[in-house]
């Protein structure tokens, strides 16, 4: 028997590199009924957190995705994946750390009844590290937090599924290839190309508790903003490596001969003696996250 649709579909990701998951708390305890909606959690690997797994067993509306994929953590195929798994009519996209409002998948689904045509991107309200808590508490952060980047396109994103059809998903290509990314910056082009109403909603409040590394530049953003400037100068819509692999197309000679010099570059940012450090001091990071986890 077909599951019948749902109105959402949350979507949120990860590589591994989560240390706990309170979104997944926050958005599994929502004013909109559980059943109108679904949260999906897409794993680039294969390894899944013992606490992830938990809350699989508490929360129903709960799925987790495994990918498999090894090398370079790539979001794109994370959210992709998503999409092509979910059954809601509209698509939430999310930080695998934010915090929401009780109201806010309720308030968003409202909002988008108002009119078809629709993105609507949230402000991200960062904790200070001064006053950070381990345990998040939703009151603490409705005090404390405030807008640190106001273009964080990234952060949290709603549209209906079929825009994301449309544009062929999230752009695969190796430039976009890295923790540190600009894919919403991308996606928020291409939805205004295709003529999209484009909405920042100040009154839907999202949350994100301060983590080591929450504000870190990188190179990869000079390749993607080469990307994105590229196609809102072309009005170009479809991702060339997206969500639909009869779609994937060739990038255009001119925009692959700015690219291909910029990508050389960021080899060497990622994988020279910098990134290799950087690189190992993240993975002992996460391992003394789990062990702490597992031996509290």
């Amino acid at each position: 028997m077909t599951a019948p649709p749902l109105l959402i579909s949350v979507i949120l990701i990860d590589g591994s590199f989560r240390e706990r998951f309170h979104a997944v708390d926050a958005f599994a305890n929502q004013t909109l009924p559980a059943d109108q909606y679904e949260i999906i959690w897409v794993e680039h690997s294969d390894r899944v957190d013992p606490a992830l797994e938990e809350r699989a067993a508490r929360y129903p509306n709960l799925r987790i995705i495994t990918l498999g994929r090894e090398g370079s953590y790539h979001s794109a195929y994370c959210r992709n994946a998503g999409v092509r798994a979910s059954r809601g009519e509209l698509i939430v996209y999310a930080d695998g750390d934010v915090v929401p409002e009780q109201t806010g998948l309720q308030s968003l689904w409202e909002e988008h009844q108002k009119t078809d045509d629709l993105v609507v991107f949230l402000y991200r309200h960062d904790e200070p590290q001064a006053v950070h808590r381990d345990d998040w508490d939703l009151a603490h952060l409705q005090a404390h937090a405030k807008i640190g980047n106001t273009t964080n396109y990234g952060a949290c994103m709603s549209v209906r599924k079929k825009w994301i059809v449309a544009i062929n998903g999230w752009e695969q290509h190796p430039a976009f290839g890295s923790h540190i990314n600009a894919h919403g910056t991308d996606m928020y082009i291409r939805f205004k190309n295709l003529g999209l109403a484009v909405k920042w909603d100040p009154s839907i409040r999202l949350y994100h508790p301060w983590h080591p590394l929450t504000d870190v530049g990188s190179y990869a953003y000079v390749v993607q903003s080469a990307f994105s400037g590229y196609r809102a100068k072309k009005l170009v819509t479809v991702a060339y490596d997206g969500l639909d692999p009869a779609r994937t197309t060739p990038l255009p000679a001119d925009l692959d001969a700015e690219i291909q010099p910029l990508m050389r570059r960021l080899a060497l940012t990622r994988y020279g003696l910098i990134g290799r450090i950087l690189g190992a001091a993240s993975d002992a990071w996460r391992k003394v996250g789990s062990l702490l986890r597992v031996n509290p």
